[in-house]
């Protein structure tokens, strides 16, 4: 052995003089394919910034082409057969002439490059050893050739995201003629197929869905197609990818036949249609994902048994119905993603049979009831969303075992009790845990501040209380989010300088209601900071200078309302300077406005003190989507270029100050302010006819001016209107009938009270208010803003007046509504089409001049909780048909000339003689005067009923619609309903009012 290898033997020479050879022979690429790499380079362009860093290697000081960038060659023969330039930025033509010199190359990847648009070319058939060609996200536009159907040795083609967009609008790929049966029809090996944003014009267009009775014939190697729609697939299928095609067909019965498909994906699909249940036959399956793509019905239970599947992802599809079975033993899911369905039920205890389990979201759907112990068993979770369900109990405390859990999210449910101590921290993943807006109690647990690998703790909305010093959290070095808003606790922090570094350094600290009375010093210390909420706090005295440091400029949200601050050091303007959201309401700020920075998007000084001129500066901010200044002692005219500020700007709120002069005039064209409030001031003139440009508005209050106008009929053209107020003003005029088909169909709110109108109201006036004609509040929502980029939500409120008490609704919701037509010089007869609001809940027409009867279409009002039609000159008797009004609480019939006897049943038994006084016709209880003759009053067909005065307080509590699951939290019932007598049912609101409103005049960022 030792001779053989030895340096004197002659066969040991020649083999490595041939090795040496060989190894000279594979460093360097074939001469005319080097030369032809350098010409094809020769037609790119690359960016400025880009040029440095691209192709650097490909020159020809450089004359080995195989290692260049991008390069793979053939070891014997030096032929490139692999050219990858896929991501490099390159614009400028291609010299395909050049490219297709390159006849030995085997891989081809050119996408995602910004190319000169052209026609698709031809020549791709003189590559006849092309296995792989991915020409996608491109700008080539036009027919494919036939030519690739010559192409017999592609396993994968790529040809998606092809358009060109001028001035005749996008131009994309297409397969007209040939057809796409054609073209693939002899590509044996094929086996991945990607067309989606392909136009087929011939036997299969795809783009607008018009499919031929013609179907292409697929090659039975095909093991993954992506196309936007097939009317049927090939048996021996794979794996069928359609994700974000516009399907808008039902899922295809041919999927049946797909006894081999392993992977379905159709999400974002707009599919539109019933869950089929052969899905659950599809035995081969192991990942299924039908993410929001429009199904309902049922989901067959034997999807989650099927032996296989390893991931089910059916989120986002909130008309599906899902109840979870029992899962058997071994199953072999790893990803079971429901969230945002229609799943309800208790969670099974069969889930912790899920041993190969690591993400569970059942977020946002309706379970119930507590949580199994039996998730202990999941040994591999490391992701458990649970979010926004109805799941009661305590936490089990063997969650918190769980060693590879990372994230667990609890938030929005009832779950309730203390946590319990765990010990066993020391080989926790958690990082992220979302404990809020439950019921939990009791202090926090030591644990918690053990937990070291955690980012982020969010504990608000709970009930925790004593007192948490947070030193605790200088262990948890990576926490990164801190929540401990809203709960019992006081918050404490070391005074010395010392301990401020031992701080994690916090990218959000929201201490909100945490029983702060001071700035807490080791914020100086805080550099990466990005969001500080310390509202509703006990903080005095001035905001000092240091603050405007903190987070070492990356702070640009900073909450500071609900406190006692007074004022602002050294400059207001200084402080200001760097935050894109900025709160500072309800203190008692003095002296000038505080200007914001141009890159503002929230800003909100209301309820303080500050005064003199807006200076026009604040038009600036053409970020700005929430200004609100309201409630201050601000004068002057309204800087007229609020109204012509950036595009962003969606809530306007000058309320409560002492603005003169007249109304903004002028609103730029393409306006998308959605709450314009200017109530509360001394405006005048006349409602500007450029409101009209702002198709978005949603809430106008112009309550409490000195306007001077007509109604303006014109605002009938804004659909999205909800909110139209224009109380105590100097309005006349008549109301005209309507001018457009469908005026007002969202109104909700309608109040013209204590201004001049007068005339008749047009018979079809209320005929398509079609928000108080619907009968299901199931569905509503607060009326509000959500501020781009943040997690802000601003809240519209708005006052009503109801028996001269003004009263502000907190929260308007979708299905608070209300029409305010007092106080003005409105005859004749009330409209009998007003009986068509069906989901009214306030109606006042007091102190007008009405005659005639009251409505028996009032009848219709289900849901009417406060009826005001007193001082008019209505007559007749009281229609027996206002008692099946069986949720009024406030009547006032008084001042008419009513006649007859009062009805006695229902809710009528319960009103005093305060709602019938000085109308001398009528008599009955609870009026002193009897009814002469008994018998010549109307009978009523309830007249049974009369003997059942115990009132059902549960039906009135479903009434008032102010359940706290509903969150209605209107004010305005706790006092409207506050009236003389019946001691147990004032008991019973007052106990309600203090559960609704636990915390009345605190709005809190969401």
């Amino acid at each position: 052995m030792a001779i053989l290898f030895s340096s004197k033997n002659p066969a040991f020479l020649i083999l490595f003089f041939l090795s040496s050879l060989l190894f000279l022979t594979t460093q360097q690429c074939n001469h005319h394919h080097f030369s032809a790499l350098l010409d094809l380079k020769n037609g790119f362009d690359f960016p400025a910034f880009y040029t440095l860093y691209t192709l650097l290697s490909w020159n020809s000081n450089n004359p080995d082409c195989c290692s260049w960038e991008g390069i793979t060659c053939d070891g014997p023969t030096g032929h490139v057969i692999s050219l990858d330039l896929s991501e490099l930025f390159i614009s400028g033509r291609i010299d395909f002439e050049s490219l297709f010199r390159l006849r030995s190359m085997r891989r081809l990847n050119l996408a995602y490059n910004e190319f000169d648009a052209s026609p698709f070319p031809s020549g791709f058939d003189q590559l006849t050893s092309l296995t792989h060609l991915n020409l996608s996200h491109l700008s080539f536009y036009g027919q494919i050739p036939l030519e690739f159907s010559r192409l017999t040795t592609l396993v994968s083609l790529d040809l998606s995201r092809n358009q060109y967009r001028n001035g005749s609008g996008f131009h994309f790929l297409k397969l007209e003629n040939p057809s796409i049966g054609a073209v693939v029809q002899n590509l044996s090996n094929l086996s991945e197929l990607y067309l989606d944003w392909l136009h087929f014009l011939s036997e299969l267009d795809l783009s607008y869905n018009n499919l031929s009775s013609a179907v292409p014939s697929f090659p039975g190697s095909l093991r993954k197609l992506i196309l936007q729609e097939l009317p049927s697939f090939p048996g021996s299928l794979r794996k069928l990818i359609l994700r974000g095609c516009d399907l808008s067909a039902s899922i295809n019965s041919s999927l049946s036949q797909l006894h081999f498909l392993s992977e379905l994906d159709l999400t974002y699909t707009n599919l539109s249609s019933a869950v089929p249940n052969f899905i659950g036959n599809l035995s081969s399956l192991t990942s299924l994902l039908l993410k929001d793509c429009g199904l309902r019905g049922k989901f067959p239970e034997s999807v989650f048994q099927m032996p296989n599947l390893q991931i089910i992802d059916i989120s986002d599809n909130p008309l599906v119905a899902i109840n979870l079975p029992e899962f058997p033993q071994n199953n072999t899911l790893q990803r079971l993603i429901l969230s945002c369905t229609g799943l309800s039920g208790k969670l099974p205890d069969s889930l912790g049979n899920l041993k190969f389990l690591t993400e569970l979201d059942l977020s946002n759907c309706n379970l119930s009831g507590s949580l199994p112990s039996s998730l202990w068993n999941l040994t591999k979770l490391q992701y458990l969303y649970l979010s926004s369900n109805k799941l009661s109990g305590p936490i089990p405390s063997s969650l918190f075992s769980l060693q590879s859990l990372h994230t667990l999210d609890l938030t929005g449910n009832q779950l309730s009790g203390l946590l319990g101590e765990f010990h066993n921290v020391s080989s926790s993943q958690l990082e992220l845990l979302y404990l809020d807006s439950n019921k939990l109690q009791g202090m926090i647990p030591r644990f918690i501040f053990q937990l070291t690998k955690l980012q982020l703790l969010h504990l608000s909305s709970n009930n925790f209380s004593g007192v948490v010093e947070l030193g605790l959290f200088q262990n948890l070095k990576k926490l990164y989010s801190l929540d401990l808003s809203d709960n019992n606790l006081s918050v404490q922090y070391g005074s010395g300088n010392s301990t401020f570094v031992s701080f994690p350094q916090f990218q959000s600290l929201l201490l909100r209601s945490c029983n702060i009375s001071t700035f807490p010093n080791f914020l100086r210390n805080q550099v990466r900071l990005m969001e500080l909420d310390l509202s509703c706090n006990k903080i005095s005295g001035e905001i000092p200078k240091w603050i405007r440091e903190v987070g070492n400029g990356s702070l640009v949200s900073l909450n500071l309302s609900h406190n006692v601050l007074q004022g602002i050091k050294p400059s207001p303007h200084l402080l200001l300077s760097n935050y894109s959201v900025i709160d500072l309401s309800f203190n008692m700020l003095k002296g000038s406005l505080p200007i914001p920075s141009p890159f503002v998007i929230f800003f909100s000084v209301s309820n303080n003190s500050l005064g003199g001129e807006i200076p026009r500066s604040v038009c600036n901010a053409t970020s700005l989507t929430v200004l609100d200044l309201s409630h201050n002692h601000f004068i002057g005219q309204i800087p007229p270029c609020l109204g012509e500020i950036g595009d962003a700007l969606s809530v306007l709120n000058l309320q409560g100050n002492a603005f003169n002069g007249t109304l903004l005039q002028t609103f730029k064209e393409g306006c998308n302010i959605q709450t314009l409030d200017l109530s509360g001031n001394q405006l005048e003139g006349q409602v500007p006819r450029s409101l009209a440009n702002c198709k978005m508005l949603e809430v106008l209050n112009l309550a409490n001016n000195q306007i001077h106008d007509t109604f303006p009929f014109w605002l009938e053209a804004l659909s999205q209107l909800r909110v139209l107020v224009l109380r105590s003003n100097q309005f006349h005029g008549t109301i005209r009938h309507p001018l457009t088909n469908h005026p007002f169909p969202l109104l909700q709110i309608f109040d013209l009270s204590f201004n001049s109108f007068e005339g008749n109201l047009p018979s079809n006036m209320f005929k398509s208010w079609k928000a108080m004609m619907e009968d299901d509040k199931s569905q509503s929502l607060v009326l509000g803003t959500m501020i781009n980029r943040s997690s802000i939500y601003y809240r519209n409120k708005v006052s009503v007046v109801n028996k001269g008490l003004m009263m502000e609704v907190v929260k308007i919701l979708t299905a608070f509504t209300v029409v305010d037509l007092s106080e003005n010089k409105f005859h004749g007869d009330i409209p009998e089409s007003i009986g068509d609001l069906e989901s009214l809940l306030v109606l006042n027409m007091s102190n007008n001049d009405f005659t005639g009867g009251i409505p028996t279409s009032l009848q219709n009002l289900r849901d009417l909780e406060s009826l005001d039609l007193s001082n008019n000159k209505l007559s007749g008797e009281i229609p027996w048909q206002l008692t099946d009004l069986t949720f009024l609480a406030v009547l006032n019939l008084s001042q008419n000339f009513l006649v007859g006897k009062i009805p006695q049943s229902r809710q009528f038994l319960t009103f005093n003689s305060e709602s019938f006084k000085e109308n001398s016709g009528l008599c009955g209880p609870p009026l002193s005067k009897k009814c002469e003759d008994a018998e010549s009053a109307p009978p009523s067909p309830l007249s049974t009923l009369q003997s059942e005065r115990k009132y059902d307080w549960e039906l009135m509590w479903i009434g008032f619609g102010v359940g706290h699951g509903v969150g209605v939290g209107m004010l305005f019932w706790t006092l409207a309903l506050w009236r003389k007598g019946r001691r147990e049912f004032y008991i019973f609101i007052d106990r309600m009012h203090s559960l609704i409103f636990p915390s009345m005049g605190f709005p809190k960022w969401q």
